[in-house]
């Protein structure tokens, strides 16, 4: 297994991500960061956070497991 690594993502043009929860957990945070220039009280707002929390917990939940 070891010297096994993905060097292609098999799709044209689109580049293969070495740190997939890393970029995605970064730009989860950033998706976080853009909520709270919304009202509070906007369903957006809180149906987007509500969504985006529970994909960083079970994000969160993989890498320690």
């Amino acid at each position: 297994m070891v010297g096994l690594l993905k060097e292609a993502s098999d799709l044209l043009g689109l580049a293969v991500c070495f740190s997939p929860h890393v970029r995605l957990r970064i730009l989860n945070r950033k998706v976080l960061d853009v909520l709270e220039q919304m009202p509070k009280n906007a369903a957006y707002r809180k149906y987007t956070e509500e969504f985006t929390n529970e994909k960083l917990i079970s994000q969160f939940l993989v890498l320690i497991l």
